[in-house]
């Protein structure tokens, strides 16, 4: 089908519409009026001659039509941002080494996605990807073990370091999937289920150790584990429940079947992860990264939660 007119925001408009249900959600997303993204809808069925929701129920549903149009123009759309992608760093990379700090999360997702687009853009350059872990971002940069991190914002300034914001991660809480109880009585200490902490040394788990003392609850100290892995695969097999964020449960996909997360039953909070260098490194350089972390974030974590978890969109997302 040739689309001669059809605007890139019109069909970022359609797509994240399609998959929230709600306009209101996808102006937030595109940082748009909600009478903007209507007008953006409007146009395009006018331009494709169709009907692509049913506005009639909340949240939106596609129409037949809709769903035809999705199938095409998603795919679409994917090779439009892997090409924005490529051109945003295209030409920056002339750099001759580049070593990157990056959060264990995105081991299974972001980082394999981001090591196939450098390794193509820095052909001739030495590059070097790492796990790390938050609390030691700082330090590795300082001593000039790394260029840059990817890692958990602790919210604290350190001297002589950027940070570019990518992402908000809520916390969320997780049980086995086949547990009938009302997360406020796990919460309330109600429940013979254990609860499974995140070690202490590590930023996550003092953030949820801190949120929880500010609602003053206090839960039994038995087991604490350093990844959300170890986490989540005693949660599959029914021995405890927890409070950590989407971007762990998706690193832990093998058990998913066996996991259901739960909006968390306190005052909403999020961890945010951010882009993390020296103020020397590069600002071009820096601002390009980021624009691709993003991308990539988007596809492998954002939109995958968002569709498996509904109720994460709009808590769950890029931070520009």
């Amino acid at each position: 089908m040739f689309l001669p007119r059809i605007s890139l925001q019109a069909l970022d408009a359609f797509e994240r519409v399609a998959r929230s249900g709600s306009v209101q959600i996808a102006a937030a997303e595109m940082k748009l009026s909600i009478s903007s993204v209507s007008h953006h809808l409007a146009r395009l069925e006018e331009q494709l001659g169709v009907t692509l929701f049913d506005r009639s129920s909340r949240p939106f549903s596609l129409t037949r039509e809709g769903h035809q149009a999705l199938q095409h123009l998603a795919k679409a759309l994917l090779h439009i941002r892997r090409a924005t992608d490529d051109t945003a760093i295209s030409g920056l990379l002339g750099t001759r080494s580049l070593r990157i700090g990056i959060v264990e999360e995105f081991e299974s997702s972001v980082t394999p996605v981001l090591a196939v687009y450098l390794t193509q853009q820095m052909p001739r350059a030495t590059l070097s990807i790492c796990n790390v872990l938050s609390h030691q971002a700082t330090a590795l940069l300082q001593k000039g073990d790394i260029d840059l991190a990817v890692v958990s914002d602790s919210g604290r300034t350190s001297i002589g370091t950027t940070s570019l914001q990518v992402m908000r991660d809520p916390f969320v809480l997780a049980t086995p999937e086949d547990l009938d109880v009302d997360p406020a009585e796990l919460l309330a200490g109600r429940s013979e289920l254990a609860f499974l902490r995140f070690n202490q040394s590590h930023l996550i788990g003092q953030q949820i150790e801190a949120h929880l003392a500010r609602n003053q609850i206090e839960l039994p100290r038995r087991f604490e584990f350093d990844t959300a892995q170890s986490i989540l695969a005693v949660i599959a097999g029914g021995a405890g429940w927890s409070i950590l964020t989407p971007l762990g449960f998706m690193r832990a996909q093998r058990f998913a079947a066996s996991v259901r997360l739960h909006p968390l039953p306190l005052p909403a909070f999020s961890r945010r992860l951010a882009l993390v260098s020296r103020d020397s490194f590069d600002e071009a350089l820096r601002q390009a990264l980021g624009v691709l972390l993003r991308q990539i974030i988007r596809r492998e974590v954002v939109n995958q939660a968002c569709d498996t978890y509904p109720w994460l969109t709009g808590l769950l997302e890029i931070e520009e």
